[in-house]
């Protein structure tokens, strides 16, 4: 079939050749039908069969029978599935998109776990007109309403999609032609899911095909835009923002000021986010709330946000990490991996002696030590570090001189510049 020659000319020119790769199988017609055209290809290639990935929400009372259904299937097309299961708490409010994040968490986590790098999705070119309608009924900038990426990451496990090219009704034809079978999902003719209703939408025009081209066009466009505010936003850092190595940034208001708003709003964004340790962005109201009182240059700023400190020191504006928020860390030594503390700091403790000791910021209660006094920085800084204690004994912390004990060595590095670069970069 056409379709599939096009796709195999689309997935050569991923990185993914060679490797074990896994499948997100929901066992729509979408996913079964991504999940037979990557058999095909690896069987072709003679490279490894993939892994199917089957996510039970348990949203439904049929869903357990689903997923059995799915995995039974899967294992007659020859590969190996797994059903992953949500447990979860109580919802409230957007259960589709607390799905989402919940589906991707268990799907990278089992990849990770499995030394898996690659995970197809089957995301396809109706999902993208539909996503561009349903972020801009919500009001979304241009970098919610640019088109997905064939390639993108999440977790640390990369994502591909490979069917982005490929219509709703390509896909049938495809699953027809070759008597696969899949679930319809009765969700998905819920009128209460605005998805459903911008599916609607798009069936009922005249010519479908030609308006979800174009509404993808509209998406392409979009994303072109985002990369070259991106390119001035790299740029913008490189001129106006300070990385500190005790974990924290500085912007210059001289430089930052002359910037297009756009820009300066961008750089604000990406510092919070690497700061505060998030992986979404903040709700863009809260964000140009704070934002518009940084623009004030007269005001005298010292607000919290998104688990930052934000305030004014001197002539500069400085983002710090708010103490209350960071989360202690428990190691049980020996552990001579390095351990990711507060997503600012990697932490390595090199020794064989056992025992426990805890990562995490001063209390104000404790003294600071006397080697980080020396730094001329505002004094907010030294309670967001990384200290390594034991029993309440301050063992290590960034940039220590020497080692209070013979047990152990100590190795803390600050990675927010690595973190901004990845923001910066996907």
């Amino acid at each position: 079939m056409k379709l599939e020659l096009l796709f195999q000319n689309i997935i050569d020119n991923f990185a993914a050749c060679g490797n074990k790769v896994a499948v997100a199988v929901s066992g729509g017609i979408d996913s079964i039908v991504l999940l037979h055209l990557i058999i095909n290809w690896t069987r072709k290639k003679n490279f490894s069969l993939p892994t199917a990935l089957i996510v039970d929400h348990r949203l439904r009372p049929e869903s357990q029978e689903e997923a059995n259904f799915v995995s039974n299937y899967v294992k007659q097309l020859g590969v190996e599935s797994f059903i992953l299961n949500w447990e979860r708490q109580s919802i409230a409010g957007n259960i589709q998109s607390q799905a989402r994040k919940a589906r991707y968490r268990l799907l990278t986590e089992w990849c990770t776990n499995n030394n898996i790098e690659y995970l197809f999705v089957a995301h396809h070119r109706d999902d993208q007109a539909e996503t561009f309608l349903l972020r801009l009924e919500r009001g979304s900038g241009i970098d919610g309403l640019s088109s997905m990426d064939y390639k993108s990451f999440s977790h640390g496990i990369c994502i591909l999609r490979p069917l982005l090219d490929f219509s709703r009704s390509d896909i049938e034809k495809y699953a027809k032609f070759y008597q696969l079978k899949w679930v319809e999902d009765r969700s998905n003719q819920n009128l209460k899911y605005k998805r459903t209703l911008y599916r609607n939408l798009l069936n009922a025009s005249d010519n479908q095909d030609i308006l979800t081209q174009r509404i993808c066009l509209s998406a392409l466009h979009m994303k072109r835009a985002v990369q070259a505010l991106m390119y001035y936003t790299r740029l913008a850092f490189d001129n106006c923002v300070n990385i500190h190595d005790l974990g924290y940034i500085e912007i210059k208001p001289n430089e930052f000021y002359k910037l297009p708003e756009e820009i300066v709003l961008r750089v604000f964004l990406y510092s919070i986010m690497a700061i505060g340790n998030r992986r979404y962005k903040p709700r863009y109201n809260s964000l140009t709330f704070i934002f518009n009182k940084i623009l004030y240059k007269d005001c005298d700023i010292d607000l919290t946000f998104s688990g930052c400190k934000i305030k004014k020191y001197g002539e500069n504006i400085l983002i710090i990490r708010e103490s209350s928020k960071i989360e202690a860390v428990s190691v049980n030594l020996p552990d001579n991996k390095p351990i990711q503390w507060d997503n600012r700091f990697s932490c390595t403790i090199l020794g064989s002696h056992k025992c426990q000791v805890t990562i995490a910021p001063l209390k104000k209660t404790q003294k600071i030590p006397k080697s980080l006094r020396k730094y001329s920085c505002c004094p907010e800084v030294l309670y967001s570090l990384p200290v390594v204690q034991k029993d309440e004994k301050i063992l290590a912390y960034p940039y220590m001189h020497h080692n209070t004990d013979n047990v152990a060595k100590y190795i803390i590095s600050c990675t927010i510049r690595e973190n901004l670069i990845n923001h910066l970069l996907t």
